[in-house]
Order: C-alpha cells, then sequence, then structure tokens
C-alpha cells in the first residue's frame, strides 16, 4: 500500500492523519478506527511522513480548486485563493475523509460580457470594498471566459446593489438629480 493510499484509505475509515509541529504524525479519529490503522502507518511511518509534508512552495501538492469528500454528503467543489495545499484543505475542513485537486469544467458564455454587465460587476466590487486592481482585473477576466463566474458575479450585483427608486408619475428635477448621484 502506498503512503498516499494509506492516508486516503484511512481518512475515508474516519482516523486523520496530518504533521505535527514537531514534524511526527498526528492521527485522530474514532479509537477503533485509529487502532486498526496504527501497525500499517508504523511501517510506512518515514514514506507517510513525507507524503504528510508539503512546502509553501510546491506546486504540485497545491491547488486553486478542490473536490473534498465526506462520509454523509455529496463530495463538494471548493475554489481557493491562494491555491491551497491537501493540508490546508483537511485543516479547514475537519470532516472531509478525503480531498483531491481538480480542473474545473468552464463553460463559456454564450456573448461577450456587455458594458451594462461589467459596470454591474464593478459597483458590486466596490460596495464589498474590493479595490485591489489586480483583484478587479481577474474578476473582470473570469466575467469574460467562464458564464458560471458572470452567472454568480451579476447575481451577487442584482441582489445587493441598491435598486433605483420607481420613476414618479411627475419626476422633478431633484428627483432627478438625486438618481444621477446614485449611479
Amino acid at each position: 500500500m502506498t503512503p498516499a493510499t494509506i492516508i486516503r484509505e484511512a481518512q475515508a475509515d474516519g482516523v486523520r492523519l496530518a504533521l505535527s509541529p514537531t514534524g511526527t504524525i498526528k492521527v485522530t479519529g474514532d479509537g477503533a478506527a485509529v487502532n486498526r490503522w496504527l501497525a500499517v502507518i508504523r511501517e510506512r511511518k518515514a514514506e507517510v511522513i513525507e507524503a504528510l509534508k508539503v512546502s509553501p512552495g510546491d506546486t504540485a501538492t497545491a491547488s486553486r480548486w478542490w473536490l473534498i469528500h465526506y462520509p454523509d454528503r455529496d463530495p463538494l467543489e471548493v475554489a481557493c485563493c491562494p491555491e491551497a495545499t491537501h493540508a490546508d484543505i483537511l485543516e479547514r475542513h475537519p470532516d472531509a475523509v478525503a480531498a483531491e485537486p481538480f480542473t474545473p469544467t468552464i463553460r463559456q458564455p454564450s456573448a461577450p460580457l456587455t458594458d451594462s454587465e461589467e459596470s454591474a460587476i464593478r459597483a458590486w466590487l466596490a460596495l464589498i470594498e474590493e479595490t485591489d486592481p489586480a483583484t478587479i482585473v481577474e474578476v473582470i477576466g473570469q466575467c469574460q471566459r467562464d458564464a458560471d463566474a458572470r452567472d454568480y458575479f451579476t447575481g451577487r450585483a442584482v441582489a445587493e446593489l441598491p435598486k433605483p427608486d420607481p420613476l414618479p408619475d411627475d419626476p422633478t428635477p431633484e428627483w432627478c438629480v438625486k438618481q444621477r448621484r446614485r449611479q
């Protein structure tokens, strides 16, 4: 059994393996399940430790997209920015029994991003106080290439941006000025 298989199957059995701050293996979970796995873990201890080690710059074990498996529900897809390691993901999702990086399928938009959609997305980003130019460029770029991202961000904009007051029967100049200021 490879170290990765040991880690994955132990997790599926409710046993969580992690590196302690001192570099040893920390094993947690149901006592009976832990006892079932101890002999196998001890036999391949050095290899399991190496499999659990992840250096911060190691892109082979870091990913933006993770599929997280749970014992009692459907898998969950998560996106991480910056990229996260396997250990990071399992730490953030302690109920998970396994996690694997994956490459998402991106649906291409059927039409270019309109000026009004881009304006709404930028207005929503301003509303949530996102001012980092690189992040704004990344969001707009993602919305140009990914229909799901576009749907998400335009949906947030529609749901959270203030709605204009309905047009009165006889709009006054003051009402018009107020509406212009809200834009």
